[in-house]
């Protein structure tokens, strides 16, 4: 089960959006806490905003007081609307909003059922519920949930859609359309801090990702364009601009999520390194053989190579955990040229040098229990970002996070419009 938490001030936004669904047939209220009941055991959308707003203190200097969550179970779970109460119930409680008002809206609009919730993010003295660490705490609850429950992990929604995406085939048509489903799973699942770690990726599925830069009336203009390619890495079709793709595969998109990247991947960084040390150490002599001994250690290599045959890029790739690190990035000892110059000459393995990597360890067990040792302290750190990026669908075209977005976008801009007629 993932959960999508969002923060903002529009209250009327939030409730409107879920409303509207429930108008529509669409959803239907499970469960509603500290809030206004009519006569006839309903609940309005006029009547929840007012008791909300009025909860509210005047002077509350929190600007963004509203709470907005998205419960997902996984797709093949069919849970009873008794469960997914208990289970919004508890997962209010723990996570430190048992006590304030609150109501659950149940979607059925798509195959996958989920729950939205609203609350407010202040108690009737204007005093703020504590947030901090609020992603990192809601994961640690939707984990404890799905083991009480005995829900399906949401680690396997993950590999399921990285499994059931296929490379890019020309030949199939739609092309636009096979690289926005691509881009959406990759962006979603991995964490890259360059366009050359991205591009490994990407290659996986016969993509390339290219930066155009162009000038107009003096001012320059940065974007990307998306390039189907063969297994060599060829061009096969014309690249794709950004723009023509949609919302979040933009140049600003994606540099931001390689600064995010930044620092919530360092922790993963020895973790990497260790295991590739410990391969290297073992004299694979050949490039098929470190690749099957990497897949050994949970990681694949993307190779890049020269037309005279020399090794210019090497990117670590870990599909679990969604990260992606260029050699260097794991530090000098692992750059490009290090490999190449192992590949040239074998026989003379520059990482069994202890002065430049360390002391060897006498047995194999002894560092794998270091390496997960690395990998649990790590694993806290990096949930927050995966929960940013891993989103409330399921599907593998990821249309309807597209379409709740879009509608939240266009309820906010109706609710600014009536504001500033309500002005004047």
């Amino acid at each position: 089960m993932i959960a999508k938490i969002s923060s903002t001030e529009n209250l009327g936004g939030a409730l409107g959006y879920n409303f509207k669904k429930v108008e529509k047939g669409e959803a239907n209220i499970l469960l509603a806490a500290e809030l206004y009941q009519d006569r006839e055991g309903r609940y309005t959308m006029e009547e929840v905003l007012a008791d909300m707003e009025a909860l509210i203190p005047k002077k509350c200097r929190t600007k963004k007081t509203v709470f907005h969550c998205s419960l997902n179970p996984h797709p093949d779970e069919k849970l009873s609307d008794e469960t997914l109460m208990q289970i919004a119930k508890e997962y209010m409680e723990t996570l430190g909003y048992g006590n304030q008002p609150y109501i659950v809206f149940k979607h059925n609009d798509i195959a996958r059922e989920h729950i939205h919730i609203v609350s407010l993010r202040v108690d009737g003295e204007g005093k703020k519920i504590n947030d901090r660490f609020e992603k990192r705490r809601s994961k640690q609850i939707t984990d404890t949930l799905e083991r009480k429950y005995d829900l399906i992990p949401s680690s396997k929604v993950t590999d399921k859609a990285m499994k059931e995406t296929p490379k890019i085939d020309t030949t199939r048509g739609n092309i636009k359309e096979q690289v926005a489903s691509t881009l959406r799973m990759v962006l979603k699942h991995y964490r890259f801090c360059s366009l050359g770690e991205l591009n490994a990726v990407l290659s996986k599925y016969n993509l390339a990702v290219e930066e155009v830069k162009t000038e107009y009336r003096g001012k320059r203009y940065d974007g990307l364009v998306y390039v189907p390619t063969d297994d060599k890495g060829n061009k096969v079709s014309t690249p794709i601009h950004a723009s023509d793709i949609g919302r979040g595969v933009g140049y600003a998109a994606v540099q931001n999520k390689m600064q995010k990247s930044k620092q919530m991947v360092k922790p993963l960084i020895p973790a990497v390194r260790r295991k590739v040390l410990e391969v290297m150490r073992t004299s694979p002599q050949t490039e098929e053989r470190l690749r099957q001994r990497l897949e050994e250690q949970g990681l694949c290599v993307v190779i890049r190579k020269n037309e005279g045959g020399r090794i210019y890029g090497i990117t670590f790739i870990d599909d679990e955990k969604g990260i992606a690190f260029n050699g260097s990035r794991l530090g000098k000892g692992y750059t490009a040229n290090k490999f190449n110059e192992y590949f040239s000459n074998p026989e003379k393995n520059p990482f069994l040098d202890e002065s430049l990597y360390g002391k060897i360890d006498t047995t194999f067990q002894q560092q794998m229990q270091t390496i997960q040792s690395d990998e649990q302290e790590s694993d806290n750190l990096v949930d927050e970002l995966i929960d940013d990026m891993v989103g409330e669908s399921f599907s593998s075209s990821g249309n309807d996070d597209w379409k709740e977005a879009a509608w939240q976008r266009k309820l906010r801009r109706q609710s600014k419009i009536s504001l500033q007629r309500r002005k004047r």
